[in-house]
């Protein structure tokens, strides 16, 4: 074989070897993607889990509501520069208000994250909803605007999927169930 021949089958092959390289690279980084998004997940997770999530949603369900039809305790929400430690329904706000921009910039996957929560995200904006009105009477509708972006992506979620996104070909357990024979003394 001539030089030619063999420099165009040696530069056939680099090329094959950096398309392949190129190829493994794409699928890394995919993977890569993956699972910083799974670890965001689960830490946003374990956000909403903690004790101290939990007492203040509970606040925003409860003693809150009651607050709030006070048009003095709304007042405050204009003045603005609310303290966290008397507003406690502020910080489940910024929750969803961090989990808002980090969808809107693909940081956490929409998908995963409004089948996790979108019930959730609705009945916090209901319960925030007239403080959030309040603000942004004063400060414009930039206020809590992340937290809207989740919300109204929740809601489209919730109306898309209204009997959730269980898998269409997989059985639901009352339909293994009603096809079993049940044993003796069981009902």
């Amino acid at each position: 074989m001539s030089l030619e021949v063999w420099s165009t089958v040696f530069a056939g092959a680099t090329f094959v070897v950096i398309a392949a390289t190129a190829i493994a690279a794409l699928i890394q980084l995919r993977h890569m993607r993956t699972s910083n998004q799974l670890n965001a997940l689960l830490t946003l997770m374990q956000m909403w889990d903690t004790p101290d999530m939990q007492t203040h949603i509970q606040y925003s369900r409860t003693a809150l509501q009651e607050k709030l039809k006070d048009p003095k305790f709304l007042a405050q929400y204009a003045e603005g520069g609310i303290s966290r430690a008397e507003h406690p329904e502020l910080l489940v706000a910024d929750y969803w208000e961090q989990i808002g921009t980090f969808m809107k910039y693909s940081l956490v996957d929409k998908r995963s994250w409004l089948d996790i929560s979108a019930p959730q995200v609705l009945r916090s904006w209901d319960d925030l909803w007239p403080a959030i009105a309040a603000q942004r009477a004063k400060f414009g509708p930039a206020a809590f605007e992340n937290f809207e972006y989740v919300a109204v992506l929740a809601k489209l979620w919730l109306a898309r999927y209204p009997d959730g996104v269980y898998p269409a070909n997989l059985p639901r357990m009352a339909q293994l169930m009603a096809a079993q024979p049940q044993p003796p003394g069981r009902t």
